[in-house]
C-alpha cells in the first residue's frame, strides 16, 4: 500500500534477545480523517500515537512477537489493538528472503523463515479515527536444530470461534513420528479448556475476550528415545465485533472474519455491511441491504455474461489466496460461462476458512463457499480450520445407507489429498468437486431469483422479499411431483434429526429401493423439505447438479441403496441392493429436468436433456466398491478398490451425511417476516 505521508515519526523500543523491532509510524490525513481546509497535517493533527511493543498511554496498537524465532519454525507476528478498531490491514515484506504471508490482510501472521538473518516487514492499517498508520517490524531469526516441531494454523480468531492447530515433525523419520506422543497445553493468556489435548492436531474453541488477547499454546512431543521436542504458537484472540442479539450466523454456522477482496471496489462497503458477520440480525432486517444498496450481479450486468472482474468485485474472503484461486478457477475452468451466468442470481460470494459446508442463503442472496474446496498449496491449506461440524449423523438408526459419488472413466472423479502428505494440486483438480458445489448452490440462487425476473426487481426490496410467487422448484412440485411419502418421512430423520418411528427403523434396503425405483428423483436428498415449506428446493438442485456435471464434464453420478453403515464398516464393502450410474438420464426424470433447466439455466435450455446418456444399473449383490469399475464388471473381471481408492471412499463417506445435515439445518432457520426462503 503506497502512502503519501503528511507527517512521520520514528519510535524505538527495547528488544528481547534474538529479536528486533523498529517502528516508523505514518499518519495519512484523508477524506473524513480529520484534516482538510488546505492545512498541513503537522498543524491540524496531534502527534502520531505510538505503535510499539506495549500498550503505553495513548497507543493505538502494539506489535506482538514470539520470544524466539528459528529457521523453519513458525513465528507469529501480531498487531494487537490497544482498544481501537483496526481495519484495512496490509502486511508487506520489505527485506530478507521471501516469506509466505498467507494472512497478509489480518492482524496476525504466522511465517516460517527459511534461513537465519534479519527480516523486515511493514503493516499499514486504519484506526477508528480514520487515520492510516504504518509500522515497520524487524525480526531476527536464529539457526535451529535439525529435529523439532512446527505448528501451523490461522494465527488470529474471533473469541468463541472453533479452530484447529496442527503440529508437524521436522527431521524425524516416519517411525519416530508414529511412536511419538504429542500433548498440547496453554502457556499463557486467557483461560482456554482443551477438551482433547493429545495428538498431532488440536481442535478447540477460542475463549471469549473483551480486548485483543494473546493465547500462547504449546505442542510437546515425547519421543520413544526419551527426547522431548516442543514448539509454541501465539494466537491472537479478538473480541467478536458488534454481536447481534439474534444473529443470522451463530452456533455451528458462526461467522469468521472476512473482508472484500477488492479494496475500494464499487460494492466493498455494502459487502462488508450486510453479507456476513456477527452484527447481522434476524430481528433487525434493516441491517440487510436492499437491492438498491447491493443489487444482484445480474442487475449490474443486465443479464449478460459477467466478466471475471465483475464477479470478483462481489467476493469476500478470509485470506487473499482464496480470491486468487477462485479467480483462476473462473478464468480457466468456467469455459462455458455457466458459473458466471449462474452467479448473476447472487449478491455476493463469501469464501471462508470456517464456512462449512458450502451453502446459498436467500436472506442475503449470497453463496458461502468452504475454502477447503479451493486450496492449491500446503501453505494455503494450513490456514483452514480442521474443526468438524459437531452435528450427529441423524440417520444412524435407519437400516439402510445411500452412498453417492462422481465417476470419470470408471474411477473416482473427486480424489483425496491426505493432509499429512502436504501435497499440492493444480487448478484443474478443482473442476469436479468445486464445480459440483457451484452447480448445486447456484441452482438454489437461480431458483429463488431466476434470470427472467432480474430486470423487474425493485430497489427498495431485499433479496428474501423479491422471489416470484411461482419458482421452478414450486412448479416442479405442482406439475411433476415425486410421490413417495415414505422417503419424505425418512428425509426428515436423515437431514433434520427427527426421531425415527418403529416403522421407519424397520424399513429394509429393499424397501427403500422400491420407494426410489418407482419415483422420479435422483437422490434421497431430493426429498429434503424444510419445515414450513410445502415443497423441496433440493429436488431442483440435485437435478441440475447431476445433469450439468454430465453435460459439461462427462462426469457421471453413482447413487445406490446399500446395507446399513456400521461404526466399523467402510461404505466400500457394503453390498448394493439397487443403484444406478447416471440416473439423471432416466426417461421419467428427463421432463422434470427440462422444466427446471428452462427457467434456471435458459442458456442451456430444455433440449439439453436429449444429450444425456442412458443410466447404467449397478450390479446388486456386489459391493459399492466393486461397482466403481463398470468396465471391469462388463468384462466379467470384477476389480477390488486399490488402497488409494479406499482412502478416497473413506474420505467421502465421512462428509456425505454430516454436510447435508448442516445444510438442512440452514434451511430450517427463519427469515425476517417469517418467510421461509433459506437453502
Amino acid at each position: 500500500m503506497t502512502i503519501h505521508s503528511t507527517s512521520k515519526t520514528q519510535f524505538s523500543r527495547p528488544v528481547k534477545a534474538g529479536l528486533a523491532v523498529a517502528f516508523m509510524v505514518v499518519v495519512l490525513t484523508a477524506c473524513g480523517g480529520g484534516g482538510g481546509g488546505g492545512e498541513s497535517a503537522s498543524t491540524s493533527q496531534p502527534a502520531a500515537p505510538v505503535v510499539g511493543a506495549d500498550c503505553a498511554s495513548g497507543a493505538v496498537a502494539r506489535v506482538a512477537l514470539p520470544e524466539r524465532a528459528s529457521v523453519g519454525r513458525n513465528a507469529e507476528i501480531g498487531l494487537q489493538s490497544c482498544g481501537a478498531l483496526l481495519t484495512e490491514l496490509q502486511w508487506t515484506q520489505l527485506g530478507g528472503p521471501p516469506l509466505t504471508l498467507a494472512s497478509a490482510r489480518s492482524q496476525a501472521l504466522s511465517v516460517e523463515p527459511p534461513v537465519s538473518g534479519s527480516y523486515r516487514l511493514s503493516v499499514s492499517f486504519q484506526d477508528d479515527r480514520g487515520r492510516v498508520l504504518d509500522a515497520q517490524v524487524s525480526l531476527d531469526v536464529a539457526a535451529s536444530d535439525s529435529a523439532g516441531l512446527v505448528v501451523r494454523g490461522e494465527p488470529s480468531v474471533w473469541g468463541g470461534g472453533a479452530l484447529s492447530l496442527r503440529a508437524w515433525p521436522v527431521g524425524l523419520s516416519d517411525a519416530q513420528r508414529d511412536a511419538a506422543r504429542v500433548r498440547w497445553s496453554v502457556v499463557s493468556g486467557p483461560a482456554t479448556p482443551l477438551a482433547q489435548p493429545e495428538g498431532w492436531s488440536l481442535i478447540f474453541i477460542a475463549p471469549s475476550v473483551d480486548v485483543d488477547s494473546l493465547l500462547r499454546l504449546r505442542a510437546t512431543a515425547s519421543l520413544a528415545d526419551g527426547r522431548t521436542l516442543s514448539q509454541d504458537f501465539n494466537l491472537l484472540v479478538q473480541p467478536l465485533p458488534r454481536p447481534a442479539a439474534q444473529p443470522l450466523f451463530a452456533g455451528s454456522n458462526a461467522p469468521s472474519r472476512v473482508y472484500p477482496l477488492r479494496r475500494g471496489g464499487p460494492h466493498a462497503a455494502a459487502l462488508a455491511a450486510c453479507i456476513y458477520g456477527p452484527h447481522l440480525s434476524f430481528s433487525n432486517p434493516s441491517n440487510l441491504c436492499t437491492l438498491g444498496q447491493l443489487p444482484l450481479l445480474g442487475q449490474s450486468t443486465r443479464g449478460e455474461l459477467p466478466s471475471v472482474e465483475q464477479v470478483m468485485e462481489r467476493v469476500l474472503v478470509s485470506n487473499d489466496w482464496m480470491g486468487d484461486v477462485f479467480e483462476n478457477f473462473l478464468r480457466t475452468q468456467d469455459k462455458d460461462g455457466d458459473f458466471r451466468r449462474m452467479l448473476n442470481a447472487t449478491t455476493a460470494i463469501v469464501i471462508g476458512s470456517r464456512v462449512r459446508p458450502s451453502f446459498y442463503w436467500s436472506v442475503t442472496g449470497a453463496i458461502y463457499l468452504d475454502a477447503a474446496n479451493l486450496w492449491l498449496t500446503p501453505a494455503q491449506r494450513d490456514t483452514l480450520s480442521e474443526a468438524p461440524d459437531p452435528r450427529q449423523n441423524f440417520g444412524a438408526a435407519l437400516n439402510f445407507n445411500s452412498p453417492w459419488r462422481y465417476v470419470l472413466d470408471n474411477r473416482h472423479a473427486v480424489v483425496s489429498f491426505p493432509l499429512t502428505e502436504r501435497g499440492s494440486r493444480d487448478i484443474a483438480s478443482l473442476r469436479f468437486d468445486l464445480g459440483r458445489i457451484l452447480y448445486h448452490e447456484l441452482a438454489h440462487a437461480g431458483d429463488f431469483l431466476p434470470p427472467r425476473v432480474h430486470s423487474q426487481l425493485r430497489d427498495d426490496r431485499r433479496v428474501f422479499e423479491s422471489s416470484p410467487t411461482l419458482t421452478a422448484s414450486s412448479a416442479l412440485s405442482r406439475q411433476l411431483p415425486f410421490s413417495s411419502a415414505e422417503m419424505v418421512g425418512l428425509a426428515r430423520v436423515q437431514f433434520f434429526g427427527e426421531t425415527p418411528s418403529a416403522q421407519q427403523i424397520a424399513y429394509t434396503p429393499d424397501d427403500v429401493s422400491a420407494f426410489l425405483i418407482g419415483d422420479r428423483v435422483t437422490d434421497d436428498y431430493s426429498y429434503s423439505i424444510a419445515p414450513g415449506e410445502a415443497f423441496s428446493r433440493e429436488d431442483l438442485a440435485m437435478l441440475i447438479e447431476e445433469a450439468m456435471m454430465q453435460l459439461r464434464f462427462g462426469v457421471f453420478r453413482d447413487f445406490a441403496v446399500t446395507d446399513r453403515l456400521g461404526t466399523a464398516t467402510s461404505s466400500a464393502d457394503l453390498p448394493v441392493h439397487w443403484g444406478q450410474r447416471g440416473r439423471i438420464g432416466e426417461p421419467a426424470i428427463r421432463p422434470r429436468l427440462a422444466l427446471v433447466l428452462d427457467d434456471v439455466l435458459p442458456w442451456v435450455g430444455a433440449a439439453a436433456v436429449n444429450a444425456l446418456a442412458q443410466p447404467v444399473l449397478l450390479q446388486p449383490g456386489l459391493s459399492w466398491g466393486v461397482n466403481l469399475d463398470q468396465a471391469a464388471l462388463a468384462a466379467q473381471q470384477p476389480r477390488a478398490l486399490t488402497n488409494q481408492e479406499r482412502l478416497i471412499e473413506a474420505d467421502q463417506q465421512q462428509q456425505r451425511t454430516l454436510q447435508r445435515a448442516l445444510r438442512a439445518s440452514i434451511q430450517s432457520l427463519p427469515v425476517p417476516g417469517d418467510r421461509r426462503a433459506v437453502q
